[in-house]
């Protein structure tokens, strides 16, 4: 049965805000699909007409629709920021004793109210609970229950340090339980973005953190949003975006502030303070250089697609160029402009540029891959997925996205569903010597000997050639030493050959 999807996608923009395209429209389609079933309903006519006047229908369905895609201390310089510049300066001005108040917008399960809960315990301890309330909204109400019960598997931990997981977390043998001195600290809120009126307990904030949440937005809407965020803050507040976005939501709704090389925006006149040279925020504090999750590549024999640790943003001119190409009614840059700054790591100023790209023309494949590679750099897998999917709607044969894929699904330890997407991006081009490495390594950790043999046998065939082949990946800036690559492939087919002996020995 054929779906309609354009009443529901129109009302859940007008309820919401969303923009269901691309991908988000095959998930809203195959969501209806189950609904109709779930709830018995002849014909999606019935079930649109049911919806509009059904609350907890239509709260059901936005709960199927979104994407909770989070994990503890992300962006962990944004923390600093809280810590280091923004708290100090709030507590200073402060004319009564009350505490500030801390909310954490589109808070999903939960792992950002309670980092920044984390962050400030760390650095004032016992004082945290007189000094701060914080709270969490989120539109998905399951998110939010998940929240409440503070449990969590080991993929919200990508890349926590074990002495900040053993301090704030007990481990019952299923899931970590988090401690009942950080979990009764946040206090959760149903929270529609879009909505023209909030609950009380969402006013008066003096900070607010609203990160990685607009790109689910189009700009007349985050630019509604951003209105009703500056309603809730304290004429002093802060507001606080998610590294990728800050620049491309300069909407001016309110100033936006660059210290430290971060930026944020402040409500009023920003604050005066003495601009620092860029701390060296102490990551390890927080988090560990590598992805602390099962299946986690050993990037010591990955080293060309790297799960980097968060970079700091770019300076100030830098920024207002960035800024006015977004303004400008025809930017002047290109696709090469932006790969280079992912070749430099520069992700805040890739990121702002995508975006513009993006809001040009939504379905430009080179962008998405783009947007999927950044995605993928700060340990974003789902999204990464989701963009990487999205471009292979446009170009059905993208290597790119085919490699791209197989990493998303290889780092969360999704064994079958790598080797399917390194297996498409050989049969799509057989001369694909990065997705058969990859794939040799995966044969090779699943005891697959002789397959793995065979791939890094394929790839040293390939690299040893007069003229290397073109792999086929025309966007992803990878950087690839064919020497490292030979090497790599020649110690593996090496230990497999000891292996091999050692078993027939025995």
């Amino acid at each position: 049965m054929t779906i309609d999807l354009a009443p529901f996608k129109n009302l859940i923009k007008q309820r919401c805000g969303l923009i269901l395209e691309g991908l988000g429209e095959e998930k809203l389609a195959t969501v209806l699909a189950q609904r109709l079933i779930v709830t018995k309903f002849g014909n999606s006519a019935e079930y649109y007409f049911h919806l509009q006047g059904n609350s907890d229908e239509f709260q059901e369905l936005i709960n199927l629709l979104t994407i909770n895609e989070t994990y503890f201390f992300r962006e962990v310089e944004q923390l600093h920021l809280l810590t280091e510049r923004l708290v100090p300066r709030l507590l200073m001005q402060r004319e009564d004793n009350q505490p500030l108040r801390i909310l954490s917008a589109g808070c999903s399960s939960g792992e950002e109210p309670f980092s920044l809960v984390m962050a400030l315990r760390e650095k004032y301890g016992d004082d945290v609970s007189s000094l701060f309330s914080f709270v969490g909204g989120d539109i998905d109400t399951l998110a939010l229950a998940k929240a409440r019960s503070g449990c969590y598997n080991e993929f919200s931990f990508r890349g926590v340090a074990t002495e900040i997981k053993a301090r704030y977390f007990d481990y019952d043998g299923w899931a970590y339980r988090l401690k009942d001195e950080i979990r009764n600290r946040v206090e959760f809120q149903e929270m529609n973005l879009f909505a023209e009126e909030f609950p009380a307990a969402l006013h008066g904030c003096d900070i607010i953190f609203f990160r990685n949440v607009s790109i689910y937005f189009d700009t007349p809407t985050r630019r509604i949003i951003q209105q009703n965020l500056a309603s809730l803050l304290k004429e002093n507040g802060y507001l606080v975006i998610g590294t990728a976005e800050t620049i491309a939501n300069d909407l001016g709704v309110l100033p936006l502030v660059e210290e430290d090389g971060l930026f944020y925006f402040s409500k009023g006149q920003p604050s005066a303070f003495v601009p620092a040279t860029a701390p060296v925020f102490d990551f390890s504090r927080y988090v560990v250089s590598k992805v602390d999750v099962p299946g986690q590549c050993d990037m010591a024999e990955h080293p060309f697609v790297r799960c980097s640790p968060p970079v700091v943003a770019p300076s100030l001119p830098i920024a207002e160029h960035v800024a006015s190409v977004a303004a400008s009614s025809d930017p002047c840059f290109s696709i090469d402009e932006v790969q280079q700054y992912c070749r430099e790591k520069r992700y805040e100023e890739a990121m702002a540029l995508i975006v513009i790209l993006l809001e040009q023309n939504p379905g430009d494949a080179s962008s998405l891959l783009l947007k999927a590679h950044i995605q993928l750099n700060r340990k974003e897998f789902e999204l990464a997925e989701a963009s990487a999917r999205q471009a292979l709607q446009a170009d059905p044969w993208s290597i790119d996205a085919f490699v791209l894929l197989g990493l998303a699904a290889k780092w969360r330890d999704l064994v079958k569903e790598a080797v399917r997407w390194f297996k498409q991006a050989v049969y799509a081009r057989h001369e694909c010597w990065l997705a058969r490495y990859y794939l040799a390594d995966l044969y090779r950790a699943g005891g697959e000997s002789d397959k793995a043999r065979r791939e890094y046998r394929g790839v040293l065939q390939l690299l040893s050639q007069t003229t290397v082949p073109d792999h086929g990946i025309k966007v992803l800036p990878l950087a690839v030493v064919h020497s490292e690559l030979r090497f790599l492939c020649e110690h593996q087919i090496g230990k497999l050959g000891d292996q091999q002996r050692i078993a027939r020995r025995k």
